[in-house]
């Protein structure tokens, strides 16, 4: 580990390097941060859907409707945060040695920005939200890839988050389409 020397009582002393030791806590605030961003975008997708298949079921020509068909890509949007986070989460709760953070962590940042870029306009709470984790994860990606000395792929980082929205992406357009399986997207 990178270490740093002190006056600590008129000696010097070497310290542990100090982002070293705030990466665990930014990890466990990270883990608690995306389980409060599922809990909001959960109750967000509960009222769309409601209010969604009420309207699907008492209209025949929903599909037809502009603002209906809106309103299902917002649930959409929703429904592929909450993959994307539920991933996300598990993740982090997944990452047990300093060696492996910045590769797990990488293409989180890249989803979160993407999911945000989705979202800021219909809920500004979350966007929020979405915006402090990625810059947490962030700044734990960079102290432990310095502390490791660890070199960033930027292109593997970029194929592998492109890959991981592609998989959301497709889980929620299934659970969409079979939700609402006479609407066309």
């Amino acid at each position: 580990m990178v270490a740093s020397s002190a006056f600590v009582n008129d000696m010097v002393q070497v310290l542990p390097n100090p982002y070293a030791l705030t990466i665990k806590p930014r990890l466990e605030y990270s883990v608690y941060l995306t389980q409060s961003i599922f809990d909001k975008l959960q109750k967000q997708w509960v009222l769309a859907r409601k209010s969604n298949l009420k309207f699907y079921l008492q209209n025949d020509d929903a599909k037809e409707d502009y603002e209906f068909n809106k309103q299902v890509e917002y649930e959409g949007i929703l429904t592929s945060a909450i993959t994307a986070i539920k991933m996300i989460q598990k993740r982090l709760e997944s990452i047990s040695q300093i060696s492996n953070i910045t590769e797990t962590i990488s293409p989180m940042i890249s989803i979160l920005r993407t999911l945000n870029s989705n979202i800021y306009l219909t809920s500004p709470q979350i966007s929020q939200d979405f915006i402090e984790l990625s810059g947490i994860l962030g700044s734990i990606a960079m102290d432990s890839g310095s502390l490791i000395e660890a070199k960033f792929d930027f292109k593997q980082t970029n194929l592998e988050s492109k890959q991981i929205l592609d998989e959301v992406n497709l889980i929620a357009e299934s659970k969409i389409r079979k939700q609402y399986p006479n609407l066309n997207f």
